[in-house]
Formats: structure tokens, C-alpha cells, sequence
């Protein structure tokens, strides 16, 4: 029971002095004064501030199984795994690429590319950042 009463005291003490001996803080402003400027160049004395505005854009999305050369190089691949003597594994990339590595590597008749798969866009936006 002694202990309590200074320690009750003591933090009493503490909040009340936390409450009303605040000070209002003030953050900085935006700009910053130079003090070496302020004499000589006045418009010089802010600092500048930053901007950011959005920025759009074209993400290309490649196919690589259907690119213009997919079956020729799969061919051209596939020929090249068969002399080498390389047991024969399906291609991951798959599509034309894959198609024509099974054709050149069971040394088939080149049939040449059948479909074309188009790059896709995908719009994506950002934004560029600068000072005034």
C-alpha cells in the first residue's frame, strides 16, 4: 500500500504534465529556404516541389510456341536432336514449335506453319514523376 500511492502520484504527475504542457508542432512546408539564396536570388529561396501524372503504356504478350518461325526452327531443332542421337522428349513450348520438332525429328515431310497466333497488347499504366 506504500508503494501505490507515490507510483499513483508519479504517473498523475507524468500525464498531466504530457497533457498540458503540449506545444503545437508545426510540420514543415513544402518548400525549403536556403539561407545563403534568401539574400541574393529571392525567387531561389523555395524548393521546388514534385509531381507525378499517370503514363499509359503497351505490354507486348508474346507467344513463343506461335511465333512466324515456330515450326521451321522446331523443325530445324528436331532434325538436329535426331542425328545427335538424343531420345526423343515433347517440346514444353508447344504449338507449331512443338509440331514441327516431332516432324523433324521423326524426319516427316516439312508441312511448313499452319496457324499464326498474334501478339496480344495489354495496356498497363504507371505514372513519371518531375519537379516544378
Amino acid at each position: 500500500m506504500k508503494k501505490i500511492i507515490p507510483a499513483s502520484l508519479v504517473v498523475l504527475a507524468t500525464t498531466s504534465a504530457f497533457l498540458f504542457n503540449n506545444q503545437p508542432v508545426q510540420a514543415h512546408g513544402r518548400f525549403y529556404h536556403y539561407p545563403f539564396y534568401e539574400n541574393h536570388y529571392p525567387f531561389y529561396d523555395q524548393y521546388p516541389a514534385r509531381y507525378c501524372y499517370p503514363v499509359a503504356g503497351w505490354l507486348i504478350k508474346e507467344d513463343p510456341a506461335y511465333h512466324p518461325q515456330a515450326y521451321a526452327d522446331g523443325y530445324r531443332q528436331g532434325r538436329k536432336s535426331a542425328e545427335n542421337g538424343e531420345s526423343y522428349k515433347p517440346r514444353t513450348a508447344g504449338g507449331e514449335f512443338a509440331r514441327g520438332f516431332e516432324d523433324g525429328y521423326y524426319v516427316r515431310e516439312f508441312t511448313g506453319q499452319k496457324h499464326i497466333v498474334p501478339d496480344r497488347y495489354r495496356p498497363y499504366t504507371t505514372s513519371n514523376c518531375g519537379w516544378y
